[in-house]
């Protein structure tokens, strides 16, 4: 067997691929209940019995604990070991879907999503991050971190589906809805039981030292340190691009002439089945040739094909080069999400802080979840039509071309002259 084959299996080998998989399992199914209201809009509305503004206020409830939770739960996750706070995590979602299979009063139901927005965020994300990089070696946090995003996007989609299927079985309506609910509820709490078999508690003693309590002089020591703001930078510049083609299927509908079927056709191909492709395939190539150096790479076809929508017009005869552009930026897209994270380790970043620069990290680079659909929604009224959608990917392409700018910065930080 040729030497490079066996390192390969050798390396490959030292993932904990058990828990790896539970992690991902876990991450795929965990917003689900949470977003229903992108895919069962109407039928929510008529079983909760409320407004689209209540129905909006619901999900911004929502919007706003994932944002307030994304810092002090990267510092939970680091005073608290993952196998716990993801078992927690998963029970307490599952508990309350089964509350909220019940169609309780609007009150009650907001309540329930501030609820959601703490177990899917204050306990859930940054220990997902951390409990992922103890998945693997230093040397694979690359491939390690794409499976993660791979897998994720193949869990949401796989569930997804059997949640389309059951909806339609018990009755498409509020009967189906429930049926819905209570089968995320029944997984979340299989996931959660998982969870708590699959991880240990002594994989965290691993990595921990006497001294490495977190306290409050080891937060600043944290907030302090330039690399956690220059990953966040790049993240942010990363996630962009990803919330404005949000945008592209309203361009292939309005302006490329495509039936709202086909658009929302190529719309779940564009959100679910091209996100594993992109980020395993980055995970291997990282560990191969260098995190921020595929990073880099991902920006570059990130900022040209965002640039080929804007000099390109659209227009149905030129449908197919659309698809092509959509399908390969994603791809590049989903390159950079699958690896930004293992940034924290080419990074020198302690394991033991993990969660607080995790927290820190998220709670700066998810920023466009409120301002992307904003900025991107006063081009479009501004100007209407294919002009409006030209300003979107312009947006784009310049985050991205600020991405391989900050992630070069970062590389001088690491490698000094040689980067």
């Amino acid at each position: 067997m040729p030497t490079k084959d066996i390192e390969s299996k050798e390396s490959l080998s030292q993932i904990r691929w058990w828990q790896l998989i539970v992690i991902f399992i876990g991450g795929g199914i965990i917003y689900l209940l949470p977003y229903m209201r992108g895919t069962y809009y109407q039928p929510l509305q008529e079983a909760l019995h409320v407004t689209n503004t209540q129905l909006g206020v619901i999900q911004s409830t929502f919007g706003i604990l994932t944002i307030l939770c994304y810092f002090p739960g990267g510092w939970l996750a680091d005073r608290v070991s993952p196998r716990k706070l993801l078992t927690t995590s998963f029970l307490l979602t599952g508990i309350g879907g089964f509350i909220y299979s019940t169609f309780p009063p609007f009150a009650v139901v907001v309540a329930l999503h501030f609820m959601f927005g703490i177990t899917v965020t204050l306990t859930f994300w940054a220990a997902m991050i951390k409990a992922t990089r103890m998945c693997g070696p230093a040397n694979m946090q690359g491939r390690v971190f794409g499976i993660l995003e791979g897998g994720r996007r193949f869990t949401s989609t796989f569930a997804a589906f059997i949640g389309v299927a059951v909806f339609t079985k018990y009755a498409a309506g509020v009967g189906g809805l429930r049926a819905v609910i209570l089968t995320y509820s029944s997984l979340y709490v299989m996931v959660g039981i998982l969870t708590w078999f699959a991880l240990s508690d002594s994989v965290e003693t691993e990595v921990k030292s006497d001294e490495e309590k977190v306290s409050v002089a080891n937060i600043a020591k944290v907030l302090r340190m330039p690399i956690i703001w220059i990953i966040a930078l790049i993240v942010l510049c990363a996630y962009v691009p990803f919330r404005n083609t949000d945008f592209l299927t309203p361009y292939l509908t309005k302006v490329c002439g495509v039936s709202a079927a086909t658009g929302a056709l190529l719309g779940t191909i564009r959100y679910y089945g091209l996100g594993p492709v992109g980020a395993i395939t980055s995970g291997f190539i990282s560990d191969r040739i260098n995190v921020s150096k595929a990073i880099i790479g991902g920006f570059v076809l990130i900022a040209i094909l965002n640039i080929l929508y804007v000099v390109i017009p659209g227009s149905p005869k030129l449908i197919y080069f659309v698809v092509i552009n959509m399908c390969v930026l994603m791809i590049a897209l989903f390159a950079v999400r699958g690896v930004y994270f293992a940034l924290l380790e080419e990074g020198h970043v302690p394991m033991v802080v993990t969660g607080i620069a995790t927290g820190v990290v998220s709670t700066i680079g998810f920023l466009p979840d409120i301002f992307s659909p904003i900025i991107g929604g006063y081009f479009l009224d501004l100007h209407p039509g294919a002009l409006g959608y030209k300003y979107i990917f312009m947006t784009s392409a310049i985050f991205a071309i600020m991405g391989i700018v900050i992630t070069y910065v970062f590389r001088r930080r690491i490698y000094g002259k040689n980067s």
